[in-house]
């Protein structure tokens, strides 16, 4: 099975961009010379927790979405461990409005895991028809995984 990766679209580059940003700030910080040359342990401390923070947040951003592969679904979150749900422990998949966002619904897939349901917003669209592509898409994955 061919590994399949979803990513959004715009909140990857919108979190770029403000965690560059937050970079350039700590960056920024240094370059007046003043915190380096009055040797300021607190200014280089609160520099270098600012461009590594922006880093860290830059590359968290970029690592958004959803993988789709051979052991399952794993989503990977921005302020959370990856969350892998192998394909024998989902039962169903659904699409279902899971929010409404600017007055229009947000339709997404839903996979039903026994008695919890674990909505993929990172997959939601405000097409229900784009919705249910990609709800086929993943009964299909389930079915071919369930095959030997």
């Amino acid at each position: 099975m061919h590994r399949i990766v979803i990513r959004p679209r715009i909140q990857i580059p919108v979190l770029v961009v403000i965690f560059a940003v937050w970079t350039l700030l700590g960056v920024t910080y240094f370059t007046s010379g003043d915190v380096l040359a009055e040797r300021d342990s607190f200014g280089v401390v609160l520099g270098c927790l600012l461009v590594t923070s922006g880093l860290a947040g830059i590359w968290r951003a970029l690592r958004l979405g959803v993988v789709i592969g051979g052991e399952g679904v794993r989503v990977r979150g921005f302020d959370s461990r990856d969350q892998v749900t192998p394909w024998s422990a989902i039962q169903s998949v659904d699409c279902v409005q899971t929010d409404v966002r600017g007055g229009l619904p947000l339709y997404a897939p839903v996979l039903h895991l026994g008695d919890d349901a674990m909505p993929l917003s990172a997959l939601g669209s405000y097409s229900r028809q784009d919705a249910e592509r990609k709800v086929e898409q993943l009964r299909s994955l389930k079915a071919s995984a369930a095959r030997p």
